[in-house]
C-alpha cells in the first residue's frame, strides 16, 4: 500500500485542529488560532515521524504519547496551574475519543478496510476525506446536543455567585444570580444597580429606611421622598426608575454601599462604584438567591 505523507499529514492536521477546538470549548480555555494550529501541527508531525521511522519503538509507546499530549496542551493552552492543566488534558482525551469513535463508526458502516500499524490507523479503501468530513460533522452535532444539555442542567449553577455588601461597617453575605437581562443603572451616576431583597438587606439598613418597606410605602413617592430627605443617610440614597414585565414606570429605593465583594477566595472582585436597589418581594421562589447582578459586574 502506498502512503502519501502529505495527505496523511494534512488529514491529521485538520483533525487535530478540530479536536483542540473542541477541547477549548469544553474546557472554557481560550486559545488563539495560531496556538490551535501549533498544537495540531505537533500532533500531525508526530504521525509523520511514526510512518518514517516505524522501527523506533520509543515513538509509539504509551509514555511517548502521554508526553506528546502534555506538549500539545502546553503549547496550545499554556495553563499555569497544575490542576487546570490536568483538567484540560482530560477534556483533550475525551475530545480525541469522540472523534476517534465517530471515525471508526463511519469506517464500520461504509465497510471501509484498514489496519493499525505503529499507532497509526491506515484506511486504504473508500474516500478518506469523506470519513474525515463526516466525522467532523457528526462530532459537531454530538457536541451541540451535549452542550445544550450541559448548559441547561449545569451552567445555570455557575450563574450563582456569593456577594458581600458593606454599609457603615456592617457586612452581609448573600447569594446572587447573574441576570443577563439586568442592565439597570442609576440615572444620576450611571453606576450599575444590584437588586437585593429587602428581607436580606434589612439588617444593615437605617431604621427609618426599613420602616418604608415594613409599612409597604416604597411606592408612595411622597412618603419616600420625605423620609429619605430627613435621614442622615440621604446623600447615600437614590430613587431608581425601572421598567419590567407587568410594571411600567416603577421606582426602586437604592443606596450607595461602602463597597461590595463579588465571588470568593482568589476570584473575589471588589466594587465601589455600584448602587444597591431594594426590592420588597422575593426574587427566587426556592430562595436560592437573594440578589440580581448585571453581567457587567462579573465581566
Amino acid at each position: 500500500m502506498e502512503v502519501y505523507l502529505d495527505v496523511l499529514f494534512l488529514e491529521n492536521l485538520v483533525i487535530n485542529y478540530f479536536i483542540l477546538l473542541l477541547t477549548s470549548k469544553f474546557s472554557k480555555c481560550r486559545a488563539s488560532n495560531l496556538r490551535l494550529f501549533s498544537g495540531a501541527l505537533i500532533g500531525a508531525l508526530y504521525v509523520v515521524v511514526l510512518v518514517l521511522f516505524p522501527d523506533i519503538r520509543l515513538y509509539y509507546t504509551t509514555f511517548a504519547k502521554v508526553i506528546l499530549s502534555l506538549l500539545i496542551i502546553a503549547v496550545t493552552f499554556a495553563p499555569e496551574k497544575p490542576v487546570r492543566f490536568l483538567k484540560i488534558l482530560a477534556v483533550f482525551y475525551i475530545s480525541t475519543f469522540i472523534f476517534a469513535g465517530a471515525a471508526f463508526a463511519f469506517i464500520y458502516f461504509n465497510n471501509t478496510s484498514g489496519f493499525v500499524k505503529s499507532g497509526v490507523f491506515y484506511v486504504f479503501t473508500g474516500s478518506k476525506w469523506s470519513i474525515v468530513v463526516l466525522s467532523i460533522i457528526t462530532v459537531a452535532i454530538i457536541t451541540r446536543i451535549f452542550w445544550e444539555i450541559i448548559q441547561y442542567k449545569f451552567v445555570r449553577e455557575e450563574l450563582f455567585v456569593p456577594i458581600k455588601i458593606a454599609f457603615e461597617n456592617r457586612v452581609i453575605d448573600l447569594s446572587a444570580l447573574v441576570d443577563t437581562g439586568n442592565f439597570l443603572h442609576d440615572p444620576l451616576t450611571n453606576m450599575p444597580v444590584v437588586i437585593v431583597e429587602f428581607s436580606a438587606i434589612a439588617p444593615i439598613l437605617p431604621e427609618e429606611i426599613k420602616e418604608i418597606f415594613i409599612s409597604a410605602k416604597e411606592n408612595d413617592l411622597g412618603s419616600v421622598t420625605s423620609i429619605v430627605a430627613g435621614s442622615k443617610w440621604y446623600k447615600r440614597f437614590r430613587l431608581i426608575p425601572f421598567n419590567s414585565i407587568g410594571k411600567e414606570n416603577g421606582m426602586l429605593i437604592g443606596f450607595k454601599p461602602d463597597y461590595i465583594v463579588i465571588g470568593r477566595n482568589k476570584d473575589e472582585k471588589g466594587v465601589k462604584d455600584v448602587v444597591v436597589g431594594i426590592y420588597n418581594k422575593n426574587l427566587s421562589k426556592d430562595e436560592k438567591y437573594k440578589a440580581l447582578l448585571g453581567p457587567d459586574l462579573v465581566a
